[in-house]
């Protein structure tokens, strides 16, 4: 039978996780239920006490009751709440994970669930789902459902009922349409994308799935390239066409899809074939456009006296500097000057991106050429391949030449 691994705190929610398991009992999948509470403990609730996770740690649940180190509690009952689920996903006994709480219970599921591969089903309810600051980290780096409770889940009511009964069904709907073994290594390609490279990426993906390769896109919002990294180093893709690497350069410059400073690191370790392009580095995301009245970066940045593109008030592309291209490039050359294979960077002469192309809103040959002359001047020409063409990223010649020069590189047959 279809069988999912639900934790919460049964010392703060024991009613309404009860409810939340028959809820899914009903639905015809079974429940192995995981106490992580801190703070009290029943014997014969849970499948796993907390007693039992925090034995898992090498700690009793006293230790934890008792300590005022909600952190340290945190990593006992998280390494506990990991080593036993990992047993159970070794032995084939769950199909998936799912937990609810709000923010200290959300933190704490969310990390034992990064410990489980993509694909693996992965839910939480939490009331603190909306929280920016709080969201990104739940889910980043992996393939989290987080389901919004609007209201705290700890007093069973209408509202609470409902809700439960929604994520119960989620959870069992989730759960019996999974697809497994979709994490079997082949032929795959890892992509970076966004909306000012559509034209070339398309094009790209058109033509690699025709020389015989499965090519899977990751859009290049700081977090879903990170994803690509960390499939990459499971061993999953055979190659990566980096085309908008500049999860980096957001990080650099304090841009909204900043991937961290160590974005590239692990791909370039990995000593697979790798082509980039600097799509993304003319430009930094810094919405919404009603930050431009007091926020201190947009002041700091000079940000409203740049070339902008608005395509809506979420939404706001700004154009880097000259200073700001050098400092990427450099940056860039020291990263590219570690790989672990000869990678290639492609450039188009013409425009980075869409909006950077003759005409475009974020123009600027100069700043552009400036990345390139530093980039000229910094590279080791023996660990990277450089080839400038005179067209812009949109050109069809452009996403053709890459295609094939990484046809070249990679070690798997081409279709006839």
């Amino acid at each position: 039978m279809t069988t999912v691994l639900l934790l919460s705190s049964l010392d703060t929610r024991e009613e309404e996780s009860l409810l939340l398991k028959g809820l899914i009992q009903q639905n015809g999948c079974r429940v192995i239920l995981m106490d992580i509470s801190m703070g009290s403990h029943k014997e014969g609730v849970a499948d796993y006490s907390a007693a039992d996770v925090a034995s898992e740690a090498g700690v009793t649940f006293e230790e934890i009751s008792m300590s005022r180190d909600t952190n340290r509690n945190t990593d006992l009952l998280v390494k506990g709440a990991v080593k036993l689920a990992r047993k159970l996903y070794g032995d084939g006994k769950i199909d998936g994970i799912a937990g609810l709480g709000g923010t200290s219970n959300t933190t704490l599921i969310s990390l034992v669930m990064k410990e489980f591969p993509f694909g693996f089903p992965k839910l939480i309810l939490s009331s603190s789902a909306a929280v920016p600051a709080y969201a990104t980290k739940f889910i980043a780096n992996r393939d989290v459902v987080m389901f919004y409770s609007c209201v705290e889940v700890n007093t069973l009511n209408r509202f609470v009922n409902d809700v439960l009964s929604r994520f119960a069904g989620l959870i069992t709907g989730v759960l019996k349409t999974g697809r497994k073994g979709i994490l079997q290594n082949g032929t795959a390609i890892g992509l970076s994308e966004f909306k000012f490279s559509e034209r070339c990426t398309a094009r790209v993906r058109g033509r690699i799935r025709e020389k015989g390769f499965e090519i899977i896109p990751f859009s290049a919002t700081g977090a879903s390239d990170r994803i690509m990294e960390d499939m990459a180093s499971n061993g999953l893709f055979q190659g990566i066409l980096d085309l908008v690497p500049s999860g980096f350069s957001e990080a650099l410059l304090g841009g909204n899809r900043s991937a961290g400073f160590d974005r590239l690191d692990r791909e370039l370790s990995l000593g697979i074939p790798i082509i980039f392009t600097p799509c993304g580095f003319d430009m930094i995301s810094c919405g919404p456009y009603e930050r431009r009245f007091h926020d201190l970066y947009w002041k700091r940045k000079r940000i409203a006296a740049r070339k902008l593109f608005i395509p809506d008030t979420y939404r706001v592309q700004a154009r880097t500097t000259k200073k700001e291209m050098e400092l990427i490039a450099r940056v860039f050359s020291e990263k590219l000057d570690k790989a672990k294979s000869r990678v290639a960077v492609f450039i188009p002469l013409r425009g980075f991106s869409s909006l950077s192309t003759k005409g475009g809103p974020l123009y600027d040959p100069q700043a552009d050429m400036v990345f390139i002359k530093t980039l000229r001047n910094t590279i080791n020409k023996d660990a990277v391949e450089v080839v400038e063409m005179d067209c812009a990223i949109d050109d069809p010649e452009f996403a053709d030449a890459i295609v094939d020069r990484f046809v070249t590189k990679i070690s798997l047959p081409t279709a006839p």
